[in-house]
């Protein structure tokens, strides 16, 4: 379930009742996703793909697909650890990337991201730390290190800040080599397929279309480019206001790039 979990991506990585925008979910009627579908119309744009979700309670185990594996570690109710493995067609592990969380008053406060493991690299060649700052007008600012997996020497690559409203990431900004893209998102009033997984709502917008709600529109702005690109979302409902199904279009809004089907 690669595709769900985005490091530094910002497409974010989902809850309100069909019965009044207002109602949330009892504890009883808890309702998480077993089955996430990735749907291509064009082999160019990818390849479809099935990820399978096993939970414990409302702690998320692990996600796996035909040639991948994504194992959680919690400590109490928070993730500390996301492990990533490829899986050859006999069956066999090879660790693809870790991701460590620490925590600071109950809020994620650094993200240390590691890949390409070897004999050389045991603890991966390419690692990026992420610093979050908590803001006292609501924002969370955050800071790229990249860091040298043989002298440990950080270096800054790139900034950013995270506005929320309502449960959901609505504005993304991140300056790299003096360009600044900003993102912005709207969400309809439907519930979430993973607002219920505990701890996904710590870690931002690593995990994809993660929020309250579900994203209808993503505009994209440069600081070095006049032009808007703008992607839009529309998505199928149960009877009980969870997605089926979410089609998103590419950025003329005409062609359909992907598509995910959720089972329950």
């Amino acid at each position: 379930m690669k595709k769900l979990l985005l490091l530094f991506g910002a497409f974010a990585f989902l809850l309100i009742s069909c019965s009044s925008d207002d109602d949330t979910p009892s504890e009883e009627n808890l309702v998480f996703p077993k089955t996430v579908s990735y749907l291509y119309p064009n082999p160019s744009l990818g390849t479809n793909s099935t990820s399978t979700l096993k939970l414990d309670g409302k702690k998320i185990v692990d996600i796996t697909d035909s040639d991948s594996k994504t194992i959680f570690t919690y400590n109490g109710n928070i993730i500390t650890k996301q492990e990533v493995f490829d899986i050859d067609e006999k069956g066999n592990k090879t660790a693809d990337k870790v991701v460590e969380y620490s925590y600071e008053n109950g809020k994620l406060k650094t993200r240390i991201h590691r890949i390409l493991f070897s004999k050389e690299y045991p603890n991966g060649e390419y690692i990026i730390k992420t610093v979050y700052t908590h803001n006292s007008n609501g924002q969370i600012s955050y800071i790229n290190y990249s860091i040298n997996a043989k002298t440990e020497i950080e270096i800054q690559t790139s900034v950013g800040t995270l506005t929320y409203k309502d449960g959901n990431l609505v504005k993304e900004e991140q300056t790299f080599k003096s360009v600044t893209t900003t993102l912005v998102f709207e969400y309809d009033t439907k519930n979430n397929p993973l607002k219920s997984i505990l701890g996904f709502d710590l870690l931002f917008n690593e995990v994809s279309y993660f929020g309250k709600n579900n994203i209808l529109k993503t505009t994209v702005t440069s600081s070095e480019d006049t032009k808007v690109a703008t992607y839009l979302t529309s998505y199928t409902y149960n009877e009980n206001g969870y997605p089926l199904r979410r089609t998103s279009f590419d950025g003329g809004g005409k062609s359909i790039e992907y598509e995910i089907e959720y089972t329950y």
